[in-house]
């Protein structure tokens, strides 16, 4: 399962070269950095950065190291700021041939500095951090629960938080790959058995966009089933977090 994330993650920013919740209090909502931090790093080292998200136990099983604790207070407090920033981007990769992706020049300085300025924050979270993530995750009412949460761990990086197409990219990514808007007039024609069919096989099985990664073997058929109903909320408008 590792190495298919891998490879697609790396496809999609190959093809791409080539070709907060409103009326919340301020301290409840999550700053950009964190939002990133969810959409690109999350589904290894978990939403609060414990090291649990949903791939590290295939990542174990395949033979690598558990990904980091990010909320670990020595690691983060030995790596410092810029630690974590040359991590993200992909320095130390090839010296301690760490599974982690090279996210350099998919993610570009700017998204890089804000993920690294809120992976500082993590081992002093407390609750503040927790209630804006569980907040930000939280699906909306009368949608399956997983819904939103595979959302964002699986697609806001590319689609963005609330469907909008800006995801979590640098501008010369961004140029080159555009994700759809996940409005109504995209999703209204689909079935439900069709859209979820989408999400699993990816665009280039529907003759839409290519870097459009199939989630066929890493999302599971229930997750799929809630991410689906979900994006209906997108396509209705629903709101912003």
């Amino acid at each position: 399962m590792l190495r298919h994330l891998l490879a697609t993650l790396a496809g999609v920013t190959l093809a791409a070269f080539a070709g907060g919740c409103r009326g919340g209090a301020a301290s409840d909502q999550l700053v950009e950095g964190g939002k990133a931090y969810l959409a690109q790093c999350a589904i290894c080292h978990g939403t609060l950065g414990a090291g649990d998200g949903p791939l590290a136990e295939s990542i174990v099983a395949e033979g690598h190291a558990r990904p980091a604790r990010l909320n670990d207070t020595m690691r983060i407090g030995d790596l410092g700021r810029e630690g974590v920033r040359l991590a993200i981007e992909g320095r130390a990769h090839a010296r301690n041939r760490s599974p982690m992706p090279v996210w350099g020049p998919h993610l570009g300085p700017p998204w890089m500095d804000r993920i690294a300025g809120y992976v500082a924050t993590l081992p002093a979270s407390g609750a503040t951090i927790r209630s804006a993530v569980e907040r930000y995750l939280a699906a909306p009412p009368g949608t399956p629960p997983e819904g939103r949460r595979t959302y964002v761990l699986y697609c806001s990086g590319c689609h963005g938080p609330e469907g909008r197409g800006d995801g979590f990219y640098s501008e010369a990514v961004s140029r080159r790959m555009k994700p759809a808007v996940l409005e109504g007039a995209l999703l209204a024609p689909l079935s439900d058995a069709e859209l979820e069919s989408r999400i699993g096989l990816g665009g280039a099985h529907a003759a839409e966009a290519a870097t459009m990664p199939g989630w066929i073997h890493t999302i599971p058929p229930g997750q799929r089933r809630a991410l689906a109903g979900y994006l209906r909320t997108l396509g209705a408008g629903g709101t912003p977090r």
